[in-house]
């Protein structure tokens, strides 16, 4: 089995671009929701650089011409899959935030009340 030269890039890059994610993974500077997905997209290449008769098939049967715009359609609807669900993600956590930072200012807006409540007092000598 041979291998093109285009097809020996992509699988290089990949597997640089795989250990690249595995790396962050491992010093937990990607969160446990988002591995997957770079993991995924690190990998994706690779195999699709290496066995290319089942998308080359594809291809041919969806009537393109020059194969390899059928990887760059795929590669388009991947990104936009990742943007999405980062989008998602990302959503999410402003909505938690939004909420905790309302819950940290009813706590402090109680607080400062039991600290009035609690204090005694203040007694004014007379004539002051």
């Amino acid at each position: 089995m041979t291998f093109e030269p285009y097809q020996l890039v992509a699988a290089t890059a990949s597997l640089l671009a795989t250990g690249f994610v595995v790396e962050l993974i491992r010093r937990r500077q990607i969160q446990h929701v988002l591995w997957l997905p770079w993991l995924g997209a690190a990998l994706v290449p690779a195999v699709l650089g290496i066995w290319t008769e089942p998308w080359a098939a594809l291809a041919r049967a969806l009537g393109i011409a020059y194969e390899p715009l059928l990887l760059v359609a795929f590669s388009a609807l991947l990104a936009f899959a990742m943007l999405l669900y980062l989008s998602v993600v990302v959503s999410a956590i402003l909505r938690k935030n939004l909420r905790l930072a309302q819950e940290v200012a009813l706590l402090e807006s109680r607080l400062s009340e039991l600290e009035r409540s609690a204090s005694p007092p203040s007694v004014r000598p007379p004539g002051a």
